[in-house]
């Protein structure tokens, strides 16, 4: 039969086809929107998507799991990805957020070793050697490591979930003033119930959920959308200008480092609605990357901005989803 080399063209075919999974954030659900800033925001940054109040910008936004695999149950400890696409005039701009303040590493060269420790850590048989000899290396992941292992690790619906950007970026005006900025995706709850459900589930809920509704986060967010409970985001900002960073005390570009919020609060400059679920189809074709910007809009530390989006579109070119 391995000489049937007809046979053996047509399974090259057939298999060359099939798209690569994602190198992260494999599992997930990819939904579309509308955005609207609360005020002109022209002062801070000439962006065209936020100059205007009474503009809306279509978004389309992919929640996901950041290590699991496509099968995994979304409520096990991890963390998740919340990425956002605005389908501005002036082109797309793709602000990647994940629901921890924090990332895993503060230098770019560490990247594929984290991706290698972390995500056997999820496959070998619920053991997670890999990720604590990763901690061990990396002590500056403590911060991150701290909240993944509370109740903020473990979750069961997107609709209450917050994202960070994690990654500084810089806002410019007109008159090439520039801002480092951080985001904030925050979930509007109602009621008690939804000020409950953003804080995660207990790990013994967690796993119950994984065997019982593997797939609770995607079909919370599907069936609230089809039932019409469309959920809301605020996005909020937290600003820096260019003394404060000098005098700050702090690596303010580091991933691993929060920003106190006593000397940036977060401001709310606008609000986003999720309407109904992209075509699977269409949601796993996309590839979300960092240097999808637009004008007013920069990356702030180009080495580790520049790194993500080299692995992201790489990635994307290898599954053949780049755009």
């Amino acid at each position: 039969m391995m000489t049937d080399f007809l046979l053996l063209e047509k399974i090259n075919q057939m298999n060359s086809k099939n798209a690569k999974p994602r190198l992260l954030h494999r599992k997930g659900i990819t939904v579309h929107g509308m955005f609207h800033p609360y005020m002109s925001l022209e002062d801070y940054t000439c962006a065209e998507f936020l100059k205007c109040p009474e503009r809306e910008t279509p978004v389309t936004v992919r929640f996901s799991q950041t290590m699991g695999e496509s099968g995994c149950g979304d409520s096990l400890r991890d963390t998740h990805g919340f990425a956002v696409r605005f389908h501005t005039g002036q082109g797309n701009y793709d602000l990647l957020c994940h629901n921890m303040p924090v990332y895993y590493i503060s230098s770019p060269s560490r990247f594929p070793q984290m991706v290698k420790k972390l995500s056997s850590a999820q496959r070998e048989y619920g053991r997670e050697s890999g990720f604590w000899s990763f901690l061990s290396e990396n002590p500056e992941m403590i911060n991150l490591a701290l909240r993944l292992y509370s109740n903020q690790g473990t979750i069961k619906s997107y609709r209450f979930m917050e994202g960070y950007s994690v990654m500084t970026y810089k806002w410019v005006n007109e008159k090439q003033n520039e801002l480092y900025i951080r985001y904030r995706w925050n979930p509007l709850c109602e009621g008690d119930e939804g000020n409950e459900r953003r804080k995660g589930v207990s790990y013994q809920e967690a796993e119950f959920l994984a065997g019982f509704s593997p797939d609770c986060c995607i079909s919370d967010l599907a069936l609230a959308l089809e039932e019409g409970n469309l959920p809301f985001y605020e996005l909020e900002v937290q600003i820096m200008e260019e003394h404060q960073a000098k005098e700050c005390g702090f690596d303010f570009l580091s991933a691993t480092l929060l920003w106190p919020e006593k000397l940036c609060p977060y401001i709310k400059i606008g609000r986003m609605v999720l309407e109904k679920v992209c075509l699977r189809e269409s949601g796993e074709s996309l590839c979300f990357a960092p240097s999808n910007l637009v004008e007013g809009i920069r990356f702030a530390d180009r080495e580790f901005l520049g790194i993500m989006d080299y692995a992201h579109k790489d990635s994307g070119r290898q599954r053949g989803a780049l755009k």
